[in-house]
């Protein structure tokens, strides 16, 4: 009650200090110090705020790094609708003053002003993940713009993903009859075995990279072919006796086991070794050519060459935001995850204007989700990799089979791509450290694409799919439907 009582007596207060507030020069005043701030906010696609959490504005004397010194909270947490566009209580009721809050100091004490997204409960980090910021200025009547951090940045990233299964493979023994060109989609000879990918479950999987399967080539020493050598020495010593030597490289018979990385493949061949021989050769007085020979063994052979799968990163990489409170997420939304009972639940919709989950813009909305896993680098592997099916065949990257230990203890290839119709999307959201769950999205998507509708396009042997940008904040007011959040704060002190 007394936080409601304080906010009827502000329309007091404005018109008893209002006749001083004139009477001043501006600029003197700007730099006068006030007592109390009304803070005015404007939103533009703001998620309605998760089930459990809820928003608080801040104020503070800098934000650099884990640390945010000097933080005050601004009036009392709220919650928002976005349908509606109306801000509220915490306990779901309208708040008197809707969109206007309530600072007991003088905002241009501060440097920054931020929105931060915190527990109902209280619990997990105070201040909690930031939303959105601007710097203050020293203008009074002044309009902030709060932005998602270092947004310009993610606005410039173009990130891509390709559907490659990698770890789908199985051992067969070498001697067993495989037809490599029609049946595998990569082979690589290891220890006398054939590991091999079948294509058909290409398309059960998201890896945040691009792939190409690419050829290596080895020396097979399994033939062996006798050489001889010789060496030619006209006779011109002087001396009687005089002697010359000469050297001769031999190759031993005795081979070593030389081995090498391709992709995430370790192929292992035979390579013969060599030693030197000194062979002498002594003046006869002869006054004519000299030869010698040395007879030696060469191990050697044909080219060998295999397939293997090389992934790789070419987007720029998207800044570190765990010192603000965020990891990112990847997740695909598809009708056949649905349908085959293994998804972890359904997606949040971001706060895009005139968007429906109608609406084509995320195909296949209504399907149901998997996650990818969580990340803060595009060049760094994500936090795990429960589905997997052999985990020695993972790209260093973010991304995920979808092959075994699903949601519900399923063993079943999720295959995400027919050539009927496009199954559903991939995407690329904002995760908080302090999210209440993990069976959904939370609702800020920053990459967004279809996934193919093709077959061929999974099985082929360079994939590159690019996401749309969606990290967009334009300028208030320009009716872009599709971004990141943004709100104009309206500032008065007095």
């Amino acid at each position: 009650m007394l936080r409601r009582h304080t906010r009827l007596l502000v329309p007091a207060l404005v018109v008893t200090v209002a006749t001083l507030w004139w009477g001043c020069t501006q600029p003197e005043d700007i730099l006068a110090d006030k007592s109390i701030t009304v803070v005015h906010l404007l939103a533009e696609r703001l998620p309605t705020t998760p089930p459990g959490m809820t928003y608080q504005l801040w104020a503070a004397d800098t934000i650099e790094y884990d640390s945010l010194h000097g933080s005050v909270p601004m009036d009392e947490p709220f919650t928002y609708r976005f349908e509606e566009n109306t801000f509220h209580e915490v306990d779901g009721t309208a708040r008197p003053d809707s969109n206007r809050f309530l600072f007991a100091g003088d905002i241009l004490g501060y440097q920054w002003i931020f929105m931060t997204v915190q527990l109902i409960d209280g619990s997990g980090p105070v201040p909690g993940p930031v939303m959105l910021m601007d710097t203050v200025t020293r203008t009074d009547y002044s309009e902030l713009n709060l932005v998602f951090p270092f947004s310009d940045s993610l606005l410039s990233i173009a990130m891509e993903f390709n559907m490659e299964t990698p770890s789908d493979g199985k051992i067969f023994s070498y001697l067993d009859t495989l037809d490599r060109d029609t049946i595998y989609d990569s082979i690589v000879v290891l220890d006398d075995t054939i590991w091999f990918t079948d294509p058909e479950v290409d398309g059960a999987a998201i890896w945040f990279s691009t792939y190409a399967e690419l050829t290596y080539t080895v020396q097979d020493t399994t033939a062996l072919v006798d050489w001889t050598i010789t060496t030619s020495y006209y006779d011109t010593f002087n001396t009687p006796g005089e002697c010359i030597t000469s050297i001769v490289n031999i190759f031993d018979t005795v081979s070593s086991i030389e081995e090498k990385v391709y992709g995430f493949d370790t192929v292992r061949w035979q390579m013969v070794t060599y030693s030197q021989e000194t062979v002498t050769i002594c003046d006869t007085g002869q006054g004519h050519l000299l030869k010698t020979s040395v007879e030696l063994i060469y191990e050697t052979g044909p080219i060998n060459s295999g397939r293997y799968d090389h992934f790789t990163q070419v987007a720029i990489d998207v800044p570190d935001l765990r010192r603000m409170g965020w990891w990112y997420q990847g997740w695909v939304v598809s009708s056949v995850i649905e349908e085959l009972g293994v998804g972890v639940g359904e997606i949040t919709p971001p706060a895009w204007v005139g968007f429906n989950r109608h609406d084509t813009a995320i195909h296949a909305i209504d399907g149901e989700l998997l996650s990818t896993g969580l990340f803060h680098s595009l060049y760094l592997p994500d936090d795990g990799n429960p589905y997997v099916d052999t985990a020695i065949r993972v790209p260093p990257y973010p991304g995920e089979d979808f092959l075994k230990n699903l949601p519900g203890g399923q063993d079943v290839e999720v295959n995400l791509v027919n050539d009927d119709a496009i199954t559903g999307s991939a995407f690329i959201a904002m995760h908080p450290v302090n999210a209440v769950t993990d069976t959904t999205n939370f609702p800020l998507i920053i990459q967004l694409r279809d996934l193919p509708w093709t077959r061929f396009d999974v099985e082929d042997d360079r994939q590159q799919f690019i996401m749309f940008n969606k990290a967009n904040t334009n300028t208030f007011g320009m009716g872009q439907s599709v971004g990141l959040p943004q709100v104009r704060v309206r500032i008065q002190r007095f």
